[in-house]
Parts: structure tokens; C-alpha cells; sequence
């Protein structure tokens, strides 16, 4: 018998696409996952005498799944890795701090990102599934007022396997709360806001080839990155309401630190930096009679100053991603 809560999922980082890596697993502690081969069926339309649709064959085969974590400190840079690459790592005793910033360069001809390998076991009796040649494709952060950090990735691919289940082994230390949270505008703190959330979309498609599969060829982009930010804020002045009329870009940072002491005077990290932030949609309008909120969006906009659109800082105990 299957259980959701007997089942292992794990993300490994492949050397080269079109080749599964079975080792190096970061095994991940998830609230759901959405990882299954989808086949699209291709009908006959050929006219033959009677009512009934013509034959069916087996067409395209794709993989797509979300994958939701509460954001642990390590499993978050397995997945900040799967979007944004390899990050820039400082080391001080047992304290490593890893720099991410979005890719300036697709992985190789076949793959926009790091190709990676899905492993998942049911917790059953039968095979588990390996899903490989997988990109991340988009990835969303978002914490609220008495809740965890959580984080969101979608992936598409790619080439499927059944295999044996490997052996699972998870990080330990906890994951980020709301508590520890911090935001600043323009370099000036701001308490008003209640929850915050951000999406980076890198706008990618699996492409399919006549190259004797059903499967993706290559996963490419289709479009140009895009940075969602929003949020709600506690409408106690309009000071942020003149800097949407006026569709100003700041800088806007979000600032986290873990549980964990790695060591002396160091605790976990985590620092998202937008480089320059504009409003989109801020609304202060009455719903009733209580405390008004606004719940705003915005988007993140290209800084040539500092060479990126977001920049994620994480630091932990782990040496290398």
C-alpha cells in the first residue's frame, strides 16, 4: 500500500543531457509533488464507414511537475541551483554562503538549464520512477505572517525510466519562519508588509524533433525571463502609494535568518535582492470596516548597474552545490 507521506523524491544535477545521473541525490522533504509521464494520443481522422473515431497512436510523452517544499536551508540551493546555475560560494570555517544570479547563458545547445534527474519512490513494493533531461522552469518564494518560508518549482522534460528505489537519507535542520523576516525599500526598513511572494519565470518549452522519439529533444526558451514580486502591506500612510503613482524602481530586499548557529556569531541566511523594483498594481481601497490592507504587485526590472534582475544569497552548511 502507498502512502504520499512514505514517498522520496530527490533532484541530482546531470553531467550532460540525454544521460541520467543515479548518484549525488539531494533528497527533498516536500509538501507535494506533481512528477508523471503525460502521452498525448494522436487520432486518425481518415474517413472509414463508420461513426466511431479512427485509430489511435501514441504521441508526444512529456514530463511536468510542481514541486513544493517547506524552504529548507539546503534543499533551497538544490533548487535555486536547477534554476539559476552553479552560484559563486565563500567559505569561512564551516560557514558557506552561496551567491545566485540568474543565467546569462543556456547550459548547452539541448538544455536552457542544468539537465537534471528526478528520482521517486511510492514507498510500494514495485519500481520507483527516475525522470531525467528535466528543467526547472520556473520557481516561486513565499512567506506569511505565522508560516514557513515555501517554495515552488516546475519542471518539464523529459525521458522516463523505472528503476530500483534508491536509498533515501534527508538534511538535517529546519527550515526558514516568518518570524525571522525582515524587508527593506530604498535601503530603509519597512514593517507594514504582512506576507510577501516572487515568481521567476525563465519561459521555457520542450521541443520535439524528427529524431525517432516521442520524447523532448531539447528544452529551450521561448521568451524573455520575467520577475513577479507582490505582497500585501498595511495601509498605515501613503508613502508607498507615491511611489507607485510615480512608477519608481528601488531596490528591494528581503532578508531571512535560520535557526541553525552553523558557527560563531553565524546563522543560516537567506537574502533576496531585487536590484530595482516597480509597482504594478497598488489599490488602497476600503472593504469593509477594518484595517485596510493593499495587496500589491510588482515586477522586477534588469539593473545594468548590478548585471541581473534578482540576486539570492543563501548561506548553510553546505560546501558545494
Amino acid at each position: 500500500m502507498s502512502y504520499g507521506m512514505k514517498t522520496n523524491v530527490g533532484i541530482s544535477f546531470q553531467n550532460s543531457y540525454g544521460t541520467a545521473l543515479t548518484n549525488s541525490i539531494y533528497w527533498v522533504p516536500f509538501l507535494s509533488e506533481g512528477f508523471a509521464v503525460s502521452k498525448e494520443p494522436i487520432v486518425s481522422e481518415g474517413m472509414t464507414g463508420v461513426f466511431d473515431e479512427g485509430a489511435t497512436y501514441e504521441g508526444i510523452n512529456a514530463v511536468e511537475g510542481t514541486l513544493e517544499v517547506e524552504a529548507h536551508p539546503i534543499v533551497l540551493g538544490a533548487m535555486l541551483k536547477a534554476l539559476m546555475g552553479s552560484p559563486s560560494t565563500v567559505t569561512s570555517g564551516a560557514y558557506y554562503t552561496h551567491t545566485f544570479k540568474p543565467r546569462t547563458a543556456d547550459f548547452d545547445d539541448y538544455s536552457a538549464q542544468i539537465p537534471v534527474t528526478i528520482s521517486k519512490a511510492l514507498g510500494d513494493a514495485g519500481s520507483a520512477h527516475r525522470f531525467y533531461d528535466m528543467n526547472a522552469s520556473k520557481m516561486s518564494l513565499s512567506v506569511a505572517n505565522g508560516e514557513l518560508l515555501e517554495a515552488s518549482m516546475d519542471f518539464m522534460g523529459g525521458k522516463y525510466l523505472q528503476i530500483v528505489a534508491p536509498a533515501a537519507s534527508y538534511p538535517a535542520g529546519k527550515s526558514f519562519t516568518w518570524d525571522v523576516a525582515s524587508v527593506s525599500l530604498a535601503g530603509a526598513a519597512n514593517a507594514d508588509i504582512s506576507d510577501f511572494n516572487m515568481e521567476l519565470d525563465e519561459s521555457l518549452e520542450n521541443k520535439y524533433t524528427l529524431n525517432a522519439a516521442k520524447t523532448p529533444s531539447r528544452t529551450k526558451r521561448s521568451g524573455r525571463r520575467t520577475l513577479a514580486v507582490g505582497g500585501t502591506l498595511i495601509f498605515d500612510n501613503q508613502t508607498e502609494y507615491q511611489q507607485f503613482l510615480s512608477q519608481s524602481e528601488r531596490n528591494l530586499t528581503v532578508h531571512m535568518v535560520g535557526q541553525t548557529n552553523v558557527q560563531s556569531g553565524y546563522n543560516e541566511l537567506l537574502t533576496i535582492t531585487v536590484p530595482l523594483f516597480r509597482y504594478v498594481e497598488f489599490k488602497p481601497v476600503a472593504g469593509g470596516a477594518e484595517k485596510l490592507e493593499v495587496g500589491f504587485s510588482g515586477k522586477g526590472i534588469y539593473s545594468t548597474t548590478s548585471a541581473t534582475i534578482l540576486q539570492i544569497t543563501l548561506a548553510n552548511t553546505q560546501a558545494a552545490y
